[in-house]
């Protein structure tokens, strides 16, 4: 029996909408961490977002 939900995961559209990224940016990011949000999450508040 299993009781561990599982980790909620980024689609490659909320990724990319999210973040305001392009597509190979998002896929890259979901092929680093599996799409899963913590991770991601984490990960992108440690990156330096310039916007124009």
């Amino acid at each position: 029996m299993n009781l561990v939900k599982p980790a909620p995961r980024y689609t490659l559209e909320e990724l990319q909408e999210a973040y305001e990224l392009s597509i190979p940016q998002a896929a890259q990011i979901m092929d680093k961490f599996g799409g899963e949000k913590a991770s991601t999450d984490r990960f992108m508040r440690r990156c330096v977002r310039r916007r124009a």
